[in-house]
Formats: structure tokens, C-alpha cells, sequence
């Protein structure tokens, strides 16, 4: 079942990056498409050694579950599948740029806030379902090194890749005498994606789409019915994101 559960999320989104490639594909072609008295705005702006910018996201957030060899134990013989629902969430942050040369740039993300929503369901043999929510805040820093196409008129369109690290917020959950599905505060992703930029008059836009898979297990280690037939759970994000810089 978990094999099945894998494969469908896999086409799933696999379909959803394959369109939206496209779609950033075909914008970029239209906006590349050499006009005649076009004005070209921003020049400048290639040449500066470092920029700043702020960007919005929204993005679709889910668990990646791996069963333990205890979940084929009679321990789980009412419970028939643990399932991770695709949640939304927001986030936001300030950007800083350097210029590398004129195709490549580094940009480090020293400030970013991630609103996250995670529900995982333990479905019963006799049709119920018991959902854990995990809400949280997280501070995501990162670093990320940019290749950009050669400018044509007014774009670009650019590759993404680079790590982040995330830190829940706030104070550590309170303890109490019920069991629940409890996640570790630090988490390590590695993302990638591609965008486009746009040069405006006075700004430059950049929407972007990018996936981050998270690279530690963020079960922590208690012993309840929630954890012990579970080895694993790695976070997986796919985010649209909207950059605004000088």
C-alpha cells in the first residue's frame, strides 16, 4: 500500500512540474522573441556586484513515510495505513545577491519565515482515522547559486540550486500525557528549481519554481503507537515563489 501511495504522488507531481514547465517555457519564449524598438530597462542592474531583494511563496508541503518493521507487527494489526496529507502554507524573506559573473550568481537567503501545516492520518481497519497536525514556524536560511540564460530583450530564464537549514520557532512543544506524532525541531533540505526573470522600470520580478527535499528524518525518538511503526518521515516542498529585487 505504501508502494502504491509512492508511485501515485510521484505522478501526481510529476505532472504539475511538467506543466508548469511548460508554462514558464513557453513565457520565456514569447518574452525572448526579438522585437524591434524595444526598450530596455535595467541595464545596469547586470553590472552591480550585489542586489537586494525580498520574495513571497506559497508552497505545497507533505511527509515522505517509511514503515518500520514493527508496523507488520500485531501491534498495528487495526491500523491499515499511515498517510501524509498535502497541506498549503506561506512564506517570505529577504535575499541578497552577488554577482559572480553574468550568467552565474550567488544568492544567500539570511532571513526566511515558513508557515507550515502537516497532517498525518492513521487510518483504521474499521473505517476511522486518527489525523496528527503538526503546525509550526520555521526560520529557513539558505544559500543557492543562480545560472541565468544570456539576456534577450527584457528576460532570462535561470537554473536554482542550493541547501537550507530550518529551525522551528517559538518554545519546545509542551509535554503531556498523551501520545502524539512528534517532530524534531532542526531539519537540512536541498532544493532546486527554475524561474524567470523579468526587467521592469524600476524593479526586477522573478517568479520561480522550486522543490526541496528534506534530508533528515524529523520523527523524533519517542516509543508510542505513532512512532514505533514508523522508521522515517523526510519533508517534501514544492513552492512557487515571486522575487522582487533592484
Amino acid at each position: 500500500m505504501q508502494t502504491t501511495h509512492f508511485w501515485y504522488q510521484l505522478h501526481i507531481h510529476r505532472a504539475k512540474v511538467i506543466f508548469l514547465v511548460i508554462l514558464l517555457g513557453t513565457t520565456a519564449l514569447s518574452a525572448q522573441t526579438r522585437r524591434q524598438g524595444v526598450t530596455l530597462h535595467r541595464l545596469e542592474s547586470d553590472k552591480k556586484k550585489i542586489q537586494y531583494g525580498f520574495f513571497l511563496g506559497a508552497h505545497q508541503n507533505y511527509y515522505g513515510v517509511k514503515y518500520s518493521e514493527a508496523f507488520d507487527t500485531p501491534q498495528y494489526d487495526d491500523i491499515s495505513s499511515v498517510v501524509s496529507q498535502k497541506s498549503a502554507g506561506f512564506n517570505l524573506g529577504f535575499m541578497v545577491n552577488f554577482r559572480l559573473d553574468d550568467q552565474f550568481t550567488l544568492r544567500t537567503v539570511p532571513v526566511k519565515i515558513g508557515l507550515y501545516q502537516n497532517t498525518v492520518d492513521y487510518n483504521y481497519t474499521d473505517g476511522t482515522v486518527d489525523s496528527q497536525l503538526i503546525e509550526s514556524t520555521r526560520i529557513e536560511p539558505g544559500v543557492f547559486l543562480k545560472y541565468r540564460s544570456i539576456r534577450r530583450d527584457n528576460s532570462r530564464m535561470y537554473m536554482v540550486f542550493g541547501v537550507s537549514a530550518s529551525m522551528r520557532a517559538g518554545k519546545e512543544d509542551l509535554i503531556t500525557n498523551s501520545d502524539r506524532l512528534e517532530i524534531r525541531r532542526l531539519n537540512a533540505k536541498v532544493e532546486f528549481g527554475i524561474g524567470l526573470e523579468r526587467y521592469f522600470e524600476f524593479f526586477k520580478f522573478s517568479p520561480e519554481i522550486r522543490y526541496a527535499r528534506g534530508l533528515m528524518n524529523v520523527m523524533n525518538n519517542s516509543s508510542n503507537i505513532y512512532h514505533d511503526g514508523l522508521m522515517r518521515l523526510t519533508t517534501h516542498n514544492f513552492t512557487l515563489y515571486l522575487h522582487f529585487s533592484d
